[in-house]
């Protein structure tokens, strides 16, 4: 009853890699030089991306290493819901924080 799950070093090492250029781009929008007087929402910004690219990471990890891609469709929807949710209450909390520091 088991799953062929085919080359699984084939499919680690392209989540490495992944992962790698992720990090890399992750460390550059960090370095992402806006304007002084955006203030605030540069700052926004600056979290807002890097919680972005962390997501894809989060999402790449779960279907490789987590084995997401054989399972069935229902286990995956009670999985990535959740992270779905986690994900937009990270960026309500990080807008409505702002939100407090300007007004």
């Amino acid at each position: 009853m088991g799953h062929d799950h085919g080359n699984v070093i084939k499919s680690y090492m392209q989540v490495f890699y992944a992962l790698a250029v992720l990090t890399l781009l992750t460390v550059g929008a960090a370095m992402l030089p806006f304007p002084h007087e955006w203030g605030t929402p540069g700052d926004i910004l600056h979290v807002s991306i890097g919680v972005a690219i962390a997501v894809v990471k989060v999402i790449a990890v779960m279907w490789v290493f987590m084995h997401l891609k054989f399972d069935h469709p229902m286990l995956r929807f009670f999985v990535y819901v959740p992270v779905f949710l986690f994900s937009v209450m990270t960026f309500a909390l990080n807008f409505l924080e702002s939100w407090a520091y300007t007004r």
